[in-house]
């Protein structure tokens, strides 16, 4: 008896000493996260994920809200007048667009401290960073693609063309930015037009030929959706080199594979909450987070997650 209980007690205490993993979301089904994100985090437009576990959320509020993995909000950080962009950098900070200011920022994600790192943009939007940490920004309005550097200096102009510009509706031309996992393309989705453009990166760093990666009203549909790409919004990368899209008209989260098949959709699934406004995504571990701005709602927005097959991959940095 005495053998068994010590070998039991052994058992026990090795369990206890593992770490406890959170709960995975559920697969393939988009569920409320947050709901709704209450004042002073409407309307939340951007979505970034810290390596322990930390979700970042800014809207138009202009604050950055923080939440851990079971939604709890932990903090709410005054930045800036309505920001939409976010990426979070291991050892550098939090990254956030202040399309209300025409500013590129960066949070101190300890002390809440904001640093103006470029200004003049006419509507900075979605923001991205190469392995070199060079910063890439669209600018919606002007239909640009500009760097900036993580230390500040201002912003300089790689990519104008006008596949970038706004020509339909909603008027927001570049929008979502995200490089392949060799930084051959920056990715760019133009939400006015249905498209996801590719920018091919030349060997000195420098923008080359600009093409049409996938357009909604001719790309290869499998997915069953009715509205492909419809207002292509925030875009995110998985391992496997799919394309991760936040369709904001189609109220959709929508998948293209490296071939720019169209062959998953999730949002109106069986089992789905509903989106609204889909705006950015931002995958931690197995779950695809989002950011809901209901662009239509003024003081509305929440965040969902949708359980996801495979992890994305890194932002390069």
């Amino acid at each position: 008896m005495q053998r068994w209980l010590s070998s039991f007690v052994a058992v026990l205490m090795l369990v206890s000493a593992q770490p406890v993993l959170a709960a995975q979301p559920e697969q393939g089904v988009v569920k409320d996260f947050v709901n709704p994100t209450p004042p002073p985090c409407n309307n939340p437009e951007g979505i970034a994920a810290s390596p322990d576990g930390l979700l970042y959320a800014s809207g138009l509020s202009g604050n950055v809200c923080v939440y851990t993995l079971s939604g709890e909000r932990v903090r709410v950080m005054p930045v800036g007048a309505a920001l939409l962009g976010d990426l979070f950098v291991a050892g550098q900070g939090l990254y956030v667009t202040d399309f209300g200011t025409g500013r590129v920022l960066k949070v101190d994600p300890r002390s809440g401290a904001v640093t103006t790192l470029a200004t003049g943009f006419g509507a900075p939007n979605a923001i991205t960073q190469d392995h070199q940490s060079t910063l890439y920004v669209s600018d919606s309005f002007a239909g640009a693609i500009y760097t900036v550097s993580p230390n500040g200096g201002g912003k300089t102009l790689w990519k104008a063309d006008p596949l970038l510009l706004p020509n339909g509706f909603p008027p927001f031309g570049a929008n979502g930015v995200a490089f392949d996992r060799t930084e051959s393309f920056l990715y760019v989705a133009n939400t006015s037009t249905d498209r996801i453009l590719r920018i091919a990166v030349n060997k000195d760093g420098s923008a080359g030929d600009i093409s049409v990666f996938a357009d909604g009203a001719t790309v290869h549909n499998t997915s069953g959706t009715a509205r492909p790409l419809d207002g292509a919004d925030g875009i995110q990368f998985d391992v496997r080199g799919n394309l991760w899209v936040c369709a904001n008209q189609a109220n959709e989260i929508q998948v293209l594979s490296p071939d720019a098949e169209l062959f998953a959709s999730y949002g109106h699934n069986p089992g789905d909450d509903p989106l609204d406004f889909p705006a950015s995504p931002i995958f931690h571990e197995r779950g695809l987070y989002i950011a809901n701005l209901a662009f239509f709602t003024p003081g509305g927005g929440k965040l969902s997650v949708l359980g996801v097959p495979t992890p994305g991959a890194p932002i390069g940095h």
